[in-house]
């Protein structure tokens, strides 16, 4: 589902980044481990708490699959 064009970027990365990691199948707690981060801060990312450095943006991104630009994508990932 495609987002506002307003839409904060942040918020387009944690949604999709929630779409990719259920669809994936995995767990909070997995996809932190799997990317080097603790599970809460994936929740925070998902939710836009937090500003994400480019840095964690990558780790994210590559344990679901997935490149920066996918998820920051504002047309939204597929369903």
């Amino acid at each position: 589902m495609p987002f506002q064009p307003d839409t904060p970027s942040r918020v387009v990365f944690g949604e999709n980044l929630r779409r990719a990691r259920v669809a994936k199948g995995l767990s909070q707690e997995s996809l932190g481990e799997q990317a080097g981060v603790h599970r809460t801060f994936v929740g925070a990312v998902e939710r836009a708490e937090n500003n994400v450095s480019i840095d964690t943006m990558e780790k994210l991104a590559a344990a679901v699959g997935l490149s920066i630009a996918a998820l920051l994508d504002p047309q939204g990932l597929p369903e």
